[in-house]
């Protein structure tokens, strides 16, 4: 079932191969390769592929709860970014070393919290997946860089006007 046109290009690659002919070897060769007959899937093999391809339609989420999230996300970020510069007020306003003394108490009660009854790798995959998930969605994403923003600009506000620290 083999072509006598691809035999006699491959007979005659051979022969340039063997005469060290690398011109004509070429040539053999593209021929041999043009002499090969060309296979087409047929239509229904395509018809099959294109509706293995194609993607469910997803039943639409519910607005409210991704709108809860978002929220949730958007407070989170608004405290995270407001938090240190609550502390940094209260460390001009307050004793410094009270403020300390709270910021230690409070992280030693967290860990008590997080030691008594929950499990730290569950609760990490709970709130990671929450915050992935929010993260996803545009709102979410918007959100995250808007207070990234925020958050740098604080930060290259206080570096700029705290004095440096001496060695």
């Amino acid at each position: 079932m083999t072509d006598p046109d691809s035999e006699d290009a491959l007979a005659r690659f051979f022969a340039a191969e063997r005469a060290e002919d690398g011109d004509r070897a070429d040539l053999a060769l593209l021929d041999a390769f043009e002499a090969v007959p060309r296979r087409v899937p047929s239509v229904a093999l395509s018809e099959r592929l294109m509706r293995t391809a194609l993607v469910p339609q997803l039943p639409p989420k519910r607005a409210v709860s991704e709108r809860t999230v978002v929220a949730g996300v958007i407070a989170a970020a608004l405290g995270m970014t407001l938090m240190p510069v609550g502390v940094v007020v209260a460390l001009f306003v307050l004793d410094a070393a009270r403020i300390v003394s709270w910021i230690a108490r409070a992280c030693v009660w967290l860990t008590d919290w997080l030691n008594a009854g929950v499990s730290i790798w569950t609760l990490l995959a709970r709130s990671g997946g929450a915050i992935g998930h929010a993260a996803n969605s545009p709102i979410g994403s918007v959100a995250l860089t808007v207070t990234l923003v925020v958050a740098s600009m604080a930060l290259l506000a206080l570096n700029r006007y705290l004095p440096t620290e001496r060695s």
